[in-house]
C-alpha cells in the first residue's frame, strides 16, 4: 500500500449496516429516520485546481483527493452523492473541467449546490458558470430542488449566488435569498423526511466548532431566518460545509451537521446512513498519515483558518469520536470518554 493512501480507521467492513462502514463513527443521532435504509455519500470542499500549489487548502493534492473520494464512494453502496460547493478553487472553467472529468466516474445519482468559490464575483477576468448554468450541470436543471433519495427528501439551496436585492458578487459571504426562504416554506410542507444541505453554515461557529478566525464569515447573513422556517417545519437535519473541519450543533430542534473538506485537514467526506434506528455519521478518510501530516503543516504554517483547524487539531477535537451520541444509553463513554480511540495527530 502507498504510504499516502487512506489508512483503515475504526471499524473496517464496508456495507449498508449503519453499524459497518469505512471509517470511524463521527455521530449517532436521533434522527432522521427511515423505513427505507438510505446511505448519502457528502463531498464538500474539494477545491480542484489543475495549477494551484500549497496554502493551506493542499492545492496540489485536490485533484488526488477529490478523486480518491470518487473512487471510494463506488465501493460503498451509496442511494446519492451530496456535494456541498466549492468544487474549484475560483470557478475558473478549466477548474470546471477537471470537475466534471472526475465525477464522470461517479456512480449512481448526485446533487450539489454551489459554493462561495463556484460562483461569479466582481473581480473575475473569466466566466464562472451562473446559476442556472451550475443547476443544469450539478443540480437536475434547478436551484432550489428537491430530490427523492430512498426514505428522504433532499432539499438543496443556493446560499452562494445571491438574488435580487441581495448581490453577493463582490463578498464571499452567503445568504439564502427571501424568494427560496417562502419556496422552502411550501416544500417542507410536503417533505416527510427532509434533509436540507447548502454550503454556508446556518449555526454560528461558536456553537458547533468553538473558537475559530474571522467566525462571523462563516454563518449565513441572514441565518435567523433560514433557521425560523427549519425549525417551523421541524426539520431533522441540514449539511453545510464551507469551514472545512467536521462538527455539529443543534439549536431550535434543527442539528446542523458540517461536512469536512476533500482537500485540507483532515481530507475526509461523510457517509451517511439513515434507517428506522436513526441516522448514523461515519467519517472517510481520504489521505493516510503522510498525506494528514502534510495538510497539517500547511495548515498550520498557512492563513489564518488554516492556523485554526491546526489548534483545534492540537485540541484533541476529533481525537475521540463520536462527536454525539444521541442514542446512546445512560452511562455509555461518549466521545472523549472511549478507550483507545482514534487519534488524528
Amino acid at each position: 500500500m502507498s504510504p499516502d493512501a487512506p489508512p483503515t480507521i475504526g471499524e473496517t467492513p464496508v456495507g449498508k449496516s449503519a453499524e459497518r462502514g469505512p471509517g470511524p463513527v463521527l455521530a449517532r443521532l436521533a434522527r432522521p429516520v427511515s423505513e427505507t435504509p438510505t446511505r448519502l455519500a457528502v463531498v464538500a470542499d474539494p477545491h480542484v485546481t489543475p495549477t494551484g500549489s500549497g496554502t493551506w487548502k493542499v492545492y496540489h493534492r485536490s485533484e488526488t483527493r477529490l478523486r480518491t473520494a470518487v473512487s471510494t464512494i463506488a465501493d460503498l453502496d451509496v442511494d446519492a452523492t451530496v456535494l456541498l460547493g466549492d468544487l474549484t478553487r475560483d470557478g475558473r472553467p478549466e477548474e470546471y473541467e477537471v470537475v466534471d472529468e472526475i465525477l464522470r466516474d461517479l456512480p449512481g445519482p448526485r446533487v450539489a449546490v454551489p459554493g462561495n468559490h463556484d460562483v461569479p464575483k466582481r473581480w473575475d477576468d473569466y466566466d464562472a458558470p451562473t446559476p442556472a448554468e451550475f443547476a443544469s450541470r450539478y443540480a437536475d436543471g434547478s436551484l432550489p430542488f428537491v430530490r427523492r433519495v430512498g426514505g428522504v427528501d433532499i432539499v438543496g439551496l443556493d446560499s452562494a449566488s445571491g438574488g435580487p436585492g441581495l448581490a453577493l458578487t463582490d463578498t464571499h459571504e452567503g445568504a439564502v435569498p427571501d424568494s427560496q426562504l417562502r419556496w422552502l416554506d411550501t416544500v417542507l410542507a410536503d417533505a416527510a423526511t427532509p434533509v436540507v444541505v447548502l454550503h454556508h453554515n446556518v449555526f454560528h461557529p461558536r456553537r458547533h466548532t468553538g473558537q475559530f478566525p474571522d467566525a462571523d464569515f462563516y454563518q449565513l447573513r441572514n441565518a435567523d431566518d433560514l433557521a425560523a422556517v427549519l425549525a417551523r417545519h421541524d426539520v431533522p437535519l441540514v449539511l453545510s460545509g464551507h469551514i472545512h473541519w467536521p462538527a455539529t450543533a443543534v439549536r431550535g430542534g434543527v442539528r446542523e451537521l458540517i461536512a469536512p473538506a476533500t482537500c485540507s485537514f483532515p481530507q475526509s467526506f461523510l457517509v451517511v446512513d439513515i434507517d428506522r434506528r436513526g441516522t448514523t455519521v461515519r467519517l472517510v478518510p481520504l489521505a493516510g498519515p503522510k498525506g494528514m501530516a502534510e495538510a497539517y503543516t500547511l495548515a498550520a504554517s498557512g492563513a489564518a483558518h488554516g492556523q485554526g483547524i491546526a489548534a483545534h487539531a492540537d485540541r484533541g477535537h476529533l481525537s475521540a469520536l463520536p462527536l454525539v451520541d444521541e442514542r446512546a444509553p445512560p452511562g455509555r463513554a461518549v466521545g472523549s470518554d472511549v478507550p483507545g480511540a482514534v487519534r488524528w495527530r
